[in-house]
């Protein structure tokens, strides 16, 4: 994770994306061969990237960006503006700053919403399925998004 922060920090976008694959890669090899200690880790790996990360770090690295743009707008406009493909992106991709923010958003959006199935996103059904099973306290059964 604070590999993740510097790059962020830095703001270079292949870098986040090479770390977020890593963690993902690592997340994906617990779930296949688990163990209790290692699930520990996937949990970890699943609350600092899902949550932590993708939720709240990197809105805000965005967020804290805008006002460098030639053209400054806030949050909600930069989201809406990406998310909708406005015909008003060409105008800001002339901006090198306001590209670079599009291109880490898109690779976060990307993370986030990875799955290879079940209903929830970054595989939580099967993480929480594999922590339920491999859980000494058989009385503590995890849901989603970390609830007991």
């Amino acid at each position: 994770m604070q590999i993740l922060l510097k790059y962020t920090y830095l703001m270079e976008v292949e870098k986040i994306k090479l770390e977020l694959e890593r963690l993902w890669k690592r997340y994906q090899e617990i779930l296949d061969k688990p163990n209790w200690e290692d699930m520990n880790e996937a949990r970890s790996i699943l609350y600092l990237t899902g949550n932590i990360y993708c939720e709240k770090v990197a809105p805000e690295a965005i967020e804290r960006r805008l006002h460098f743009l030639k053209n400054p707008i806030n949050l909600l406009e930069f989201l809406t503006l990406v998310d909708s493909n406005s015909e008003r992106l060409t105008l800001y991709r002339k901006d090198p700053l306001f590209s670079t923010l599009e291109k880490y958003y898109r690779v976060i959006k990307e993370y986030k919403n990875k799955f290879i199935g079940g209903k929830h996103y970054l595989d939580e059904e099967r993480f929480i399925n594999l922590y339920n099973e491999f859980n000494p306290d058989k009385n503590l059964k995890m849901k989603e998004r970390g609830k007991f």
